[in-house]
C-alpha cells in the first residue's frame, strides 16, 4: 500500500486555473472529503463546491483516474480550481492534515517510472519538454516522450539477446545446436556496436538544441560590436556611441535563432587600461572568449590594422571564428583582401551594422557553422542515457575482443552484462542516486 501524495501542479501565481493533484491508495477517499458530490465514475468531470471542514472555499472540477490507467499508475485525482494562491494553499494544507503527504520534487513522475508507466528515457523527456527554450527543443523532447529512444535501445537489446541466446545454446548443447560461424558472429557484434555508437554520436548535437550555443562578439574598442549585437537581436539592447570603450562590461542576451537557443555576448573592447572598471570588463571579455563556441571577430573597415587587432587575432587562435568587416559604408582603410591574408581559411563578411547591411549573411554563416543539425536524428540528450549506453558499448567491445581469443564463455558473459545494462531503462535497476539526480530537476507537483 503506497502512501498518498499531494501537490499543487500548476505554477504559483494568479491564473485562470490552479490544479491540485493526489496520487495513492487514499486519493479518492481524501478528495471526497473536500468535495460536495460523490465521485462514482473514473475519467468523468464532476463540478461542485470544494470545502474545508464543511465551509465552501471554491468551486471546481474533480476528475478521478483509477489505477493503473493514470499518469502514475496509482489512483489519481486532479482538482481544478480558480487559479489563486491562498485558496490552493488552504485546500493543499487541509488535504495534508487529512493524511496526505506533500510530494517531493518529481515524485509523481518517479512513481510513473516505478510503476512501469514510463521508462527513464521518457521521464527525462518530460522535464526536457517543460524546460524547452525553443521550438527545436520541444520537437526533440516530444519525440523522446513518445518512445523514440526507448524503441531504438530495446531494438539493440533484442539483437544482443538474440545473438547471446544462440551462443549460450551452442555452449550448453554443442551436439544439438549448430555453431555460429565466427565471421557471422563478428559481423553481428560489429553491427550492434555501430548501432550504439550511432546513438551516442547524437548526444553532442542534443546539447546544442537544449542548452544552446555561446557566441562572443570580439574586437578592439569602437569597431561596432554593440551595433552588431543590436542588429542581431533586432532591438536596441546596447548603448552605442562613437566614444571608444562605451561598453565596459559584457552584455549577454539569449535569442531564439532558427529554433535554437543562442546566447550572444557583446564583449568590452580588449586593450591596456589603467581604469579599474575597464580592466575588470576586459577580464570578463577574455573569459567570454574562452568559453564561447563561436567568435564574431569584428574589424573596422575605416581604420587600418593596428597592434590591438593583431593581439586579438593571437588571443582567439584555435577558436571557431567568423570574420566581420564592419563599417562598409565608410571610406575604406582596411579591405577584405588584407584580412584574407590573416585568415586564409575563415569566412570574411563585409557588413554595415549601422545600416543593417550584410546581417543576413552573418546569420547564415552562424547557422552553417553551429546549427546545421537534423533534430529528427537526435536521440540521446541526457547524461544518464549517455552513461548507460557507454557502459553497454564497453561490454560489447569487450565481447568483440574476447571473440578474437576464441573464448565464447567470455563473449557471452559480456553480452549478458550489456543486456542487463540496457534493461535498466525501466528504472528498476537504476541506483537511487541516479534516480534522485533525474527527478531533482523536476518541480513539486510533476
Amino acid at each position: 500500500m503506497s502512501d498518498t501524495i499531494v501537490a499543487i501542479s500548476t505554477p504559483r501565481g494568479f491564473g485562470g486555473i490552479g490544479v491540485i493533484r493526489l496520487s495513492g491508495d487514499k486519493a479518492l477517499e481524501l478528495a471526497e472529503k473536500i468535495f460536495n458530490k460523490r465521485i462514482e465514475m473514473p475519467r468523468y468531470a464532476y463540478y461542485g463546491a470544494i470545502s474545508i471542514e464543511g465551509t465552501p472555499i471554491d468551486t471546481g472540477i474533480v476528475i478521478y483516474y483509477k489505477k493503473p490507467h493514470s499518469y502514475t499508475g496509482e489512483d489519481v485525482v486532479e482538482i481544478s480550481m480558480h487559479g489563486g494562491i491562498k485558496n490552493l494553499e488552504m485546500v493543499l494544507n487541509y488535504l495534508i492534515s487529512l493524511g496526505a503527504r506533500l510530494a517531493e520534487k518529481g515524485e509523481f513522475t518517479r512513481r510513473a517510472v516505478e510503476n512501469g508507466k514510463m521508462d527513464i528515457f521518457e521521464a527525462n523527456a518530460v522535464i526536457e519538454l517543460i524546460e524547452a527554450k525553443t521550438e527545436k527543443g520541444v520537437l526533440l523532447a516530444s519525440s523522446r516522450l513518445f518512445g523514440k529512444l526507448s524503441k531504438a535501445v530495446m531494438s539493440i537489446r533484442n539483437k544482443i539477446l538474440e545473438v547471446n541466446s544462440h551462443i549460450e545454446a551452442t555452449i550448453d548443447f554443442p551436439m544439438d545446436v549448430e555453431e555460429i560461424p565466427e565471421e557471422t558472429l563478428r559481423q553481428s557484434l560489429h553491427e550492434i556496436r555501430d548501432s550504439i555508437e550511432k546513438l551516442l554520436s547524437t548526444y553532442k548535437d542534443s546539447r546544442v538544441v537544449i542548452d544552446g550555443v555561446r557566441i562572443a562578439i570580439v574586437g578592439k574598442p569602437n569597431v561596432g560590436k554593440s551595433t552588431l549585437l543590436n542588429a542581431l537581436l533586432k532591438f536596441e539592447r546596447a548603448i552605442v556611441s562613437e566614444i571608444p570603450g562605451t561598453t565596459r562590461d559584457t552584455i549577454e542576451e539569449m535569442i531564439n535563432f532558427y529554433g535554437f537557443p543562442v546566447k550572444i555576448i557583446d564583449t568590452a573592447g580588449i586593450r591596456e587600461s589603467e581604469d579599474i572598471i575597464e580592466k575588470m570588463g576586459v577580464e570578463r571579455s577574455k573569459h567570454a572568449i574562452e568559453t564561447s563556441d563561436l567568435i564574431l571577430f569584428v574589424f573596422d573597415a575605416s581604420t587600418p590594422l593596428q597592434e590591438d587587432d593583431l593581439e586579438l587575432v593571437r588571443f582567439t587562435e584555435g577558436k571557431m571564428r567568423i570574420i566581420v568587416l564592419n563599417k562598409s559604408d565608410l571610406p575604406k582603410a582596411l579591405t577584405k583582401e588584407e584580412l584574407s591574408k590573416l585568415f586564409p581559411n575563415e569566412p570574411i563578411i563585409e557588413i554595415s551594422a549601422l545600416l543593417r547591411e550584410g546581417i543576413d549573411e552573418v546569420e547564415g554563416e552562424i547557422k552553417n557553422k553551429l546549427l546545421n543539425i537534423d533534430v529528427d536524428s537526435i536521440l540521446v540528450s541526457n547524461k544518464v542515457e549517455h552513461d548507460l549506453l557507454s557502459k553497454a558499448l564497453t561490454h560489447v567491445n569487450n565481447a568483440i575482443k574476447n571473440l578474437e581469443t576464441g573464448t565464447l564463455d567470455l563473449v557471452s558473459e559480456e553480452l549478458r552484462e550489456a543486456i542487463e545494462t540496457l534493461s535498466d531503462v525501466s528504472g528498476e535497476n537504476i541506483g537511487e542516486n541516479v534516480l534522485n539526480a533525474i527527478f531533482e530537476r523536476f518541480c513539486i507537483g510533476k
